[in-house]
């Protein structure tokens, strides 16, 4: 049995590793918690270290960072991403900054609780970089800035602070070269390879075109020529045979035919024939039916259930800390210890009667009202319960108070 733990922030790191998992539709995903910068590898996942004390920036932070990397793990595709990623090293930061907050826009339309957390962790970066303190725009990102302009267009939420300040440097240089562009951000937030189409774009607006490298979508080859390659093919053929055919000698042409006579009667008699041992198969049982699935009860196998979407299994053990479990028991104990010793005031028949009944001599029977964060709340004795092998009842001045 492993030792219960006295850190107070692992419920808290436990039930956000089990979060994330979920929001990345990934139950195998490795989360740890670490001092070090926050990463996402093929591994898993590093959030930032919760500290024993659970400050409400600590907390904030790790379940933005959890709520961002799992909304891109969500809705990200590696291999979309790397079809249209472009050559040239600025091209690629804006490529990627656009991506990411197209993840994290995707996330909030569906689970709004994702942007409040977000917003923190963008608040805390922004804090972290001075953004607040940049006064001109050459000082600011423009990767950044095109991300950030995404996600507030998207989701229509305010960037905290010093976001915003980086954002608003570049706003009007963004919307004056590309708006017409970004005007179509709606239809393609959910489709990742439209919405890195409308990426390039953008990136081509601003004047960084010489970056992108090559059209993926034109690397493709031509169908339309090969297929009139391969129609002109035919013909030509045709007419070689056809002269071929003009030349040959009558005696040659007249054996083709009686080859082909021959061909389709045989192809004719074997038709028949599979026909015929189709219809001459014994009627034998059906094939076996795949097995029932297993019914959702174990006590009413008949018991139906209509939707199992919001369905939910939790273990007993996840009820309750195990400390508070031990204060239980250490509750209970002290609370029995009165009647142990009982059996011995009483005659040698009564406790052999006492033990096949499995009722320990003398003892009060317990009833429990309900149970709260300190423990049972209204227990009660009973009756005392009469032995059997003697008629007399226990005094009451050995029922405890």
């Amino acid at each position: 049995m492993t030792k219960p733990t006295d850190n107070p922030a692992d419920p808290f790191k436990k039930a956000l590793a089990e979060a994330t998992k979920t929001m990345a539709n990934d139950p195998e995903l490795s989360v740890a918690y670490s001092v070090d910068p926050p990463g996402m590898t093929r591994e898993g996942l590093r959030l930032p270290q919760v500290s024993r004390r659970m400050t409400r920036d600590e907390v904030l932070l790790a379940r933005g960072t959890a709520d961002a990397f799992a909304l891109n793990l969500r809705y990200h595709d590696d291999a979309t991403a790397s079809r249209y990623a472009p050559a040239g090293p600025l091209a690629r930061e804006i490529y990627d900054a656009m991506e990411v907050a197209r993840c994290e826009a995707v996330g909030a339309r569906l689970m709004p609780g994702t942007a409040t957390n977000i917003d923190a962790r963008i608040a805390h970066e922004a804090e972290r970089k001075g953004y607040g303190q940049i006064t001109q725009a050459s000082d600011a990102p423009l990767a950044v800035a095109a991300g950030y302009l995404v996600r507030h267009l998207a989701t229509g939420r305010e960037l905290p602070r010093g976001a915003a300040n980086v954002m608003d440097l570049w706003r009007g240089f963004i919307e004056e070269q590309a708006g017409s562009t970004l005007e179509t951000l709606d239809a393609a937030l959910a489709d990742q390879a439209a919405f890195a189409r409308l990426t390039r774009k953008v990136i081509a607006d601003l004047g960084y075109g010489d970056q992108l490298g090559d059209d993926p979508d034109q690397d493709q080859p031509d169908d339309g020529d090969d297929a009139e390659e391969d129609a002109d093919q035919p013909d030509s053929a045709g007419d070689e045979q056809q002269s071929d055919d003009s030349d040959a000698a009558p005696e040659q042409s007249q054996d083709q035919e009686q080859d082909a006579s021959q061909a389709k009667v045989s192809m004719d008699e074997n038709a028949d024939g599979e026909q015929g041992d189709e219809a001459e198969l014994p009627e034998g049982e059906a094939p076996h039916e795949p097995p029932a699935p297993a019914p959702h009860s174990d006590a009413d196998p008949n018991y139906i259930v209509y939707a199992t979407e919001f369905d939910e299994e939790i273990k007993a053990e996840e009820l309750a800390e195990p400390a508070e479990l031990e204060r239980l028991r250490a509750y209970l104990d002290q609370q029995l210890e009165p009647l142990k010793g009982r059996s011995r005031a009483l005659p040698t028949s009564c406790n052999a009667a006492c033990r096949r009944s499995r009722i320990a001599p003398g003892s009060l029977t317990w009833k429990r009202a309900r149970l709260t964060r300190r423990g049972w709340r209204g227990w009660w004795p009973t009756r005392p319960r009469r032995c059997r092998s003697s008629a007399r009842r226990t005094p009451s001045s050995a029922i405890p108070a």
